[in-house]
């Protein structure tokens, strides 16, 4: 793990990663694969996650949107933060030193948010 500053400023700037759904998507399709990952195939699943169709068919306006919005914005933030290695020239993303981290943050909040949200929903079942 690299800590460029601070641990509250290393915090502030991973949990800002992880604000978009788009770069948690990245996080997890990154830490699932052992390879150099393509902009074009990560725009792909991304596509095909948000509108729920298999990845083949993730074309048209609404990939050309997350391809765009990941090379313009998103891979830059991970990049920042060292949770990915984006090489633009290439088009490529690899996994940066603090990308298990991210990943741990991702889906420990997402455990504990489907946890309270369903012990709500118990609560109000009475």
């Amino acid at each position: 793990m690299v800590y460029d500053n601070d641990s509250d400023d290393f915090l502030s700037q991973v949990y800002h990663s992880l604000r978009a759904q788009r770069r948690r998507y990245v996080i997890k399709l990154v830490a699932e694969c052992d390879d150099d990952l393509s902009v074009r195939i990560l725009a792909k699943e991304i596509t095909a996650r948000e509108q729920g169709i298999p990845s083949d068919r993730a074309t048209g306006e609404p990939y050309r949107n997350v391809y765009n919005a990941l090379s313009q914005t998103h891979l830059s933030t991970l990049s920042d933060a060292n949770i990915i290695i984006y090489d633009s020239e290439r088009q490529v993303v690899t996994a940066g030193s603090n990308l298990m981290i991210a990943l741990l943050l991702s889906n420990l909040n997402e455990t504990a948010l489907q946890t309270l949200q369903s012990e709500e929903h118990a609560s109000t079942d009475w």
